[in-house]
């Protein structure tokens, strides 16, 4: 019998279409999903513009359908619209048919129950995949009804009470919906707040083969060129189903979420006073300084918006920023949302004295880190027992939360496995000059080269970033 299905992850369920993830799976999702949540009244469903991902929506609709279960279609739609969905008064879960920023290949599930509440591996979905490797249905005489509903007007009216933003002075902004769903919110919002907007990719669909991930370069670089065309105050860009935001500034340079998670922890710390941040670990210095600086307490969490989501609601926090461009607030259910931090930057850039690139370098000459690397590796556990004789004893703490992070004094490194890919994430900070951190990041590579399982150029992203 088979132990394990290959689309269930740590954070959510996601895999290659159809071959890890079909239709007769998605039946069998709800069933299971259903019985082990006790799912008795209205589930929220909403899909991305894959290919592949309407017929999934339909496979919940009848998994749900046959356990009882009132379906409420959200159509195509950003996932955030489901976790703002999952706080209505009768729905019990929301589920977003999406892999996200994975190629076009991939699909999957994101859940949250009533309210926000984050569903990942550890807290509900390991029982699901067994129920449904034990081949669980509901049979139930009273079936469910699918109905529609249109949650965008009501979720720009939840935003337009919690910002007050002068749209006159945040200045021309570069929008990138990389032919995503963000698209079927930013333009309503921006005519809510009067922003003005150029759109680059606006069109959800077709999905781009290679994916929807705004840090990848070549995305970067596109984003880049587009924004040479005006004179742009700041440029956001969102991942395919929108709950990722990077950002651009005026010059169409990216800054890096080591910087922006900092900037908008400080805004939301100004605004707020002293509360909980809750932050992944992989480079947390710069974040770190900002905490302490308002008197602030961190919260270290694993990687993962399911994780996040758990720290973000245990600890009534503020805010949490992930190295991945998740941004995370208290007054949005603890989830994530690209809307609400594309809307917290505007505030935060109408307040700035300079132009965003020179806080960006101001913060750079303090605090440097390098893009994260992703690696393959043949074992990762023996690399991780190699880079442990290596640095261990010379190291200030090694913190195994999330993978392994080393304190080494003035740099820090950290090494875990991807919880979206099969692939080893690799991160650099330190306070020295950024030629000592690529030394220092040189040595860590040079380990890990032993263990190679892969013929990319790691060492091409060992800079600066």
């Amino acid at each position: 019998m088979t132990e394990k299905l290959d689309a269930f992850r740590q954070g959510d369920v996601r895999g290659i279409y159809p071959q890890d993830i079909d239709v007769d799976f998605a039946i069998q999702f709800a069933h299971a999903f259903a019985h082990h949540f006790a799912i008795k009244g209205h589930v929220a469903i909403g899909r991305d513009m894959r290919a592949s991902s309407v017929a999934l929506q339909d496979g919940l609709n009848q998994g749900f359908n046959a356990s009882g279960v009132n379906v409420v279609n959200l159509g195509l739609c950003t996932t955030e619209l489901g976790y703002f969905a999952s706080a209505m008064p009768d729905i019990e879960a929301a589920i977003i048919v999406t892999a996200s920023h994975n190629p076009a290949r991939y699909n999957g599930f994101k859940c949250v129950l009533h309210g926000g509440v984050g569903i990942h591996f550890e807290n509900g979905l390991k029982q699901v995949m067994e129920l449904m490797l034990a081949g669980y249905s509901n049979r139930l005489s009273q079936k469910g009804r699918v109905s529609s509903r249109d949650y965008h007007a009501n979720y720009i009216e939840f935003l337009s009470g919690r910002f007050s933003i002068d749209g006159a002075n945040a200045g021309l902004i570069a929008l990138n919906g990389l032919n995503g769903t963000a698209s079927t919110l930013a333009a309503d919002i921006a005519y809510e707040f009067e922003l003005p907007v150029t759109w680059f990719r606006k069109e959800p669909g077709p999905f781009p083969e290679g994916g929807a991930d705004p840090v990848n370069p070549e995305l970067r670089l596109q984003m880049y060129g587009f924004m040479q065309s005006d004179q742009f105050n700041l440029g956001v860009a969102w991942d395919g189903d929108c709950d990722r935001c990077v950002f651009f500034d005026g010059e169409g340079r990216y800054v890096p979420s080591y910087y922006m998670v900092g900037f908008l922890a400080d805004h939301i710390l100004q605004q707020s006073g002293p509360g909980a941040i809750v932050y992944d670990t992989k480079v947390c210095w710069n974040l770190l300084e900002v905490i302490r600086r308002h008197g602030a307490t961190g919260i270290p969490s694993k990687t993962g918006h399911s994780f996040m989501k758990q720290n973000m609601k245990q600890h009534n926090a503020l805010y949490g920023g992930e190295l991945s461009s998740h941004h995370y607030f208290g007054d949005f259910f603890h989830c994530d949302s690209g809307m609400y931090a594309w809307l917290k930057a505007v505030e935060f850039i109408t307040q700035l004295e300079m132009p965003l690139e020179e806080l960006v370098a101001e913060r750079r000459h303090l605090f440097k880190c390098t893009p994260e690397i992703s690696v393959a590796l043949d074992d990762t556990a023996i690399a991780s027992t190699a880079l442990l004789k290596k640095y261990g004893r010379d190291a200030k703490t090694v913190d195994s939360n999330d993978g392994l992070a080393f304190d080494m004094g003035s740099w820090r490194f950290s090494i875990r496995d991807s919880k979206t890919e099969p692939l080893v994430r690799v991160n650099f900070e330190t306070t020295d000059p950024g030629a000592k951190l690529i030394e220092y990041g040189g040595g860590v590579l040079q380990v890990l080269e032993s263990f190679r399982a892969d013929e990319a150029d790691w060492w091409a992203g060992l800079v600066v970033a």
